[in-house]
């Protein structure tokens, strides 16, 4: 790490100096960092840029929430210390020779563990909030169901008062009415006449059915008495036959 120090607004202002890599690298995320300026003096510490990265540089009033305009570009050297006041002298004879208290890689990995911790508090305060709000909501569910649990229990009590009234009450009288209704003259008179019309069909076909009998006898009769080697007709004494003995006067 670099220190970073010095004057670097004359005006003495008061606010926040905005820093944030050109590309992320190793132990540095992509994300901004604000620093606190006073009277115009920065004292910061920040890691030194590799070859091709540079840090913007960009200032903020207290309370500014504005998209940050980034002025400056700095190129931080592997130092112990970095003079950013306008015309200061930063070649490395006016550098106090600085003690080795540890290694690049376990700088680098400090930082790198700095930073994941403030991540994980970021996001454990995140859960927290995200917590607060389930737990308010849950409480919220639990009041609107122990409202409508009375309400529900209310609703059951009307419902029992009336079917208790309802069963107190007498039993409906039920009436039964017989209606005679009887089937009206000409329905009836072109029933019958329409089983006369059938009846008289069923006589005029029956006779014919016997005059045809009558005629198949008679030509039998007359082919055996023609035929000189004819057979006697044996005689039948079913009602057909004697029907027909009759009709011929046998």
């Amino acid at each position: 790490m670099t220190r970073v120090y010095g004057k670097l607004f004359s005006d003495d202002r008061n606010g926040f100096l905005v820093i944030k890599p050109s590309q992320p690298f190793f132990g540095v995320g992509r994300h901004e960092r604000h620093y606190e300026v006073k009277s115009g003096e920065i004292d910061l510490n920040l890691d030194p840029t590799p070859v091709g990265v540079h840090y913007q540089i960009g200032f903020k009033q207290a309370g500014d929430i504005r998209r940050t305009d980034y002025t400056l570009k700095w190129q931080i050297p592997a130092r112990e210390s970095y003079d950013v006041t306008p015309g200061a002298d930063n070649t490395l004879k006016k550098e106090a020779p600085r003690p080795v208290t540890a290694s690049v890689y376990e700088r680098v990995q400090l930082k790198r563990v700095a930073v994941e911790l403030t991540e994980s508090l970021d996001s454990n305060d995140e859960l927290e909030g995200k917590l607060a709000l389930a737990e308010s909501r849950v409480h919220q569910l639990e009041d609107e169901l122990r409202a409508y649990k009375r309400t529900a229990d209310a609703v059951l009590s009307d419902r029992d008062e009336v079917i208790a009234q309802l069963q107190e009450q007498n039993e409906p009288i039920v009436k039964t009415v017989y209606l005679d209704k009887p089937v009206p003259p000409e329905a009836l008179n072109e029933r019958i006449k329409r089983l006369e019309r059938e009846n008289l069909r069923l006589i005029d076909l029956n006779a014919e059915y016997y005059k045809s009998v009558v005629e198949l006898h008679q030509l039998q009769l007359d082919k055996a008495r023609n035929s000189p080697h004819a057979l006697p007709v044996e005689a039948n004494s079913s009602p057909q036959k004697r029907l027909l003995r009759k009709l011929l006067g046998k």
